[in-house]
């Protein structure tokens, strides 16, 4: 049965990696389908220009700066492809010109937009203002944010091709400049819900900054305190906590839990592809935030984590004090909530639904715990249930291609491989062994964290790094479930 299980897991795995990397394969393959091309040239970028400034994106996978360009599809033109994937990646229809160069792999085009381009009157922590993109179709998948950046002011190891850089400044001399438009208010182009939670965000931090320094200062240490649960800091500590104070099995409940809320997310936001406040109205952002604001992943976090807390303590206390400490539960979500509209990140319709939403997965996972068959506590200590959970988000992320499905699966599956290791009965460790035990849990992933950076970094291939990254989440995730259950029946007493 072991060994089927092993056969049949290896073509699963098989299977996804194909399908992930099929769009590699089928970008070489392409080339032969592109004429009077220099060998080896299979992709085509874009050069934006507006005066000393062009158009570079803060890529997803990467997590460094690139221009707009990828791979020429079979059938196209190098030009057809950078403007394709100019329109793709930043939302700007271009015309292409003259080639500039060819660099690496790829054509450098000089292009020019058809249209303004809505540059945002905000700049964020880079210093860059921002162009409007949250309608691009790779938006929050390959793009994290599209800037206007000088390229002067670019330090060669953040951007993709450190080579490149110095070239930069001579493409884009090279290249016609196009128009800006800049805008502060775009409140007009959502509908009337939206417009009016706008009108009430806005109010309510303009009444917040009236108030008396001190007040103020005291209102942003709380809505920081309360914006904690969604915050990954938080969770790493958290998970590591739990995992030394409670073992590997309570560990597996609250990773249930935390992929639940991310996942389930992350589908709403990329489904509905919902703007946030902040690019309609800049100057409403209070804090970075990228992707798509529907739902609030914060909040729905939130409301999990907390009502499972109170569910938790609910068992081990008076039904009096039950019902007395959950106003203070649900003013912890609600805190969450209103924190997340006074960053300007999140609509007050996102929080709500985010908060219901919330409320029913708690409900499900009351049952899904109390059930006398398959409860959770038995299934998340089978195999059977995280090949099943892998299958289930491989194929999701087969189809969605969205990283962070990619890297959810790879967590599902460094928890397959390790669940043999969970002890049979439960470890009683004492209070100094858990506190060693939950060093040694951060220092095994710190390192596991340095290694995969040093090697990302080594990388300017996107499907490489990701790949890099995903071996480092399978790592992270069989490190805290085998690491955790092996230490525990070491520093048993």
């Amino acid at each position: 049965m072991i060994a089927q299980l092993n056969i049949f897991l290896r073509l699963c795995i098989l299977h996804f990696i194909v399908g992930l990397f099929s769009p590699v394969f089928a970008g070489n393959a392409t080339v032969d389908g592109a004429t009077d091309l220099p060998d080896g040239i299979i992709g085509a970028v874009c050069i934006i220009r507006h005066e000393n400034k062009m158009i570079m994106m803060s890529e997803v996978i990467t997590k460094k700066i690139s221009l707009p360009g990828g791979y020429i599809d079979q059938g196209d033109t190098p030009q057809q492809a950078a403007a394709r994937e100019a329109l793709e990646e930043t939302g700007i229809v271009v015309t292409v010109g003259d080639l500039l160069q060819y660099r690496g792999r790829a054509a450098i085009y000089r292009c020019v937009a058809e249209s303004p381009i809505l540059v945002s009157s905000f700049k964020d922590h880079t210093g860059h203002q921002i162009v409007a993109s949250w309608f691009s179709q790779h938006f929050a998948t390959e793009i994290q944010r599209v800037y206007l950046i000088d390229p002067s002011e670019v330090d060669p190891k953040d951007y993709r091709y450190p080579d490149d850089a110095p070239l930069l400044g001579d493409w884009l001399e090279r290249t016609p400049s196009s128009e800006l438009e800049i805008y502060s208010d775009l409140s007009e182009q959502v509908n009337t819900l939206h417009r009016l939670e706008l009108t009430l965000i806005r109010q309510f931090q303009q009444s917040i900054k009236a108030m008396p320094e001190i007040y103020q200062t005291v209102f942003e240490r709380v809505m920081y305190l309360a914006n904690l649960p969604g915050e990954s800091l938080f969770i790493g500590l958290l998970v590591v906590v739990v995992a030394g104070l409670y073992g590997p099995l309570a560990l597996l409940q609250l990773v249930v839990l935390l992929l639940l809320a991310i996942f389930t997310a992350s589908l709403f936001k990329l489904g509905i592809a919902s703007p946030r406040p902040s690019y309609i109205i800049p100057e409403l952002q209070q804090i970075n935030a990228y992707g798509f604001g529907f739902p609030s992943t914060h909040t729905l976090m939130a409301t999990i984590l907390w009502g499972m807390c109170w569910y938790m303590l609910s068992l081990r206390v008076s039904r009096t004090v039950k019902w007395l400490s959950l106003p203070l539960f649900f003013l912890l979500v609600i805190g969450q909530a209103v924190a997340r509209v006074w960053f300007g990140v999140h609509f007050i319709s996102d929080t709500i639904v985010s908060i219901l939403l919330g409320l029913a997965m708690v409900s499900a996972l009351i049952v899904w715990r109390t059930a006398a068959r398959s409860s959770l506590q038995a299934c998340i200590a089978s195999k059977w249930f995280w090949l099943s959970v892998a299958i289930a988000i491989g194929v999701t992320a087969s189809l969605t291609l969205a990283p962070v499905h990619v890297y959810i699966f790879a967590i599902v599956l460094g928890i397959l491989f390790a669940v043999e290791a969970l002890p049979i009965k439960p470890v009683k460790v004492p209070a100094v062994g858990r506190l060693v035990l939950m060093v040694i849990l951060v220092v095994g992933l710190a390192a596991i964290g340095y290694g995969v950076e040093a090697l990302a970094n080594q990388s300017t291939v996107s499907l490489i790094v990701l790949a890099i990254r995903v071996v480092g989440w399978i790592l992270a995730a069989f490190w805290l479930v085998a690491g955790t259950s092996l230490l525990s029946r070491k520093l048993a007493s």
